[in-house]
């Protein structure tokens, strides 16, 4: 596993990670750290901007890498997803900062696509569950999801191609969206009725 700096801002900083299996990278990951106060974003000291200069992923360089784009705005209001799935933070999901944990939001996202596959295919309580979980995900956090907490998650169906089925997901409390994430998985096959 290689984690290191990819990009540095004035107030955040951009981790990368990448994990091999020899010379082969097998999976890769990114997570930003927003430096903030209850007044909002907080200045970097430049001594830590230069300590993180010198942890810099090698691939980046200097400038580092590109940010990643942000939401559409679309992907912000309830109208654009066509799924809904009501979810409820639990005291496990809870990291030391009193937030839920990102492993746990990011269990809620296959959670809901999981729940929206079930619908789907018509599969009821006691049937056959399909293997179906994402492959690929890329997560925006936008707000905070903490707990106690009832949340629902939305999605919708961006595209269908011969293996693969691309999701757009969100997750809201009331009309706030807190987060957005893209997801990729298999396609499966449709049943005989669907």
């Amino acid at each position: 596993m290689h984690t290191g700096v990819r990009r540095v801002g004035r107030s955040s900083i951009t981790f990368g990670q990448e994990a091999m299996a020899g010379d082969r990278r097998v999976g890769s990951g990114e997570a930003t750290v927003v430096l903030a106060d209850d007044s909002g974003p907080l200045r970097l000291p430049e001594e830590l901007i230069a300590d993180l200069d010198g942890m810099r992923l090698p691939e980046t360089g200097v400038a580092g890498g590109p940010a990643a784009p942000r939401p559409h705005p679309e992907r912000l209001h309830r109208a654009h997803y066509s799924y809904w799935a009501p979810l409820r933070s639990r005291i496990g999901d809870v990291d030391s900062n009193q937030h839920v944990n990102f492993i746990a939001l990011a269990t809620w996202y296959d959670e809901a696509v999981a729940a929206f596959t079930l619908d789907s295919i018509g599969t009821t309580a006691g049937g056959p569950v399909p293997d179906l979980p994402p492959w690929s995900y890329r997560i925006q956090y936008l707000g905070e999801v903490t707990y106690p907490g009832d949340y629902e998650f939305a999605l919708t169906v961006r595209s269908v191609d011969t293996g693969a089925v691309h999701y757009e997901l969100g997750v809201f409390r009331g009309n706030t969206c807190l987060g957005v994430a893209d997801a990729i998985g298999p396609r499966g096959e449709p049943s005989a009725g669907r």
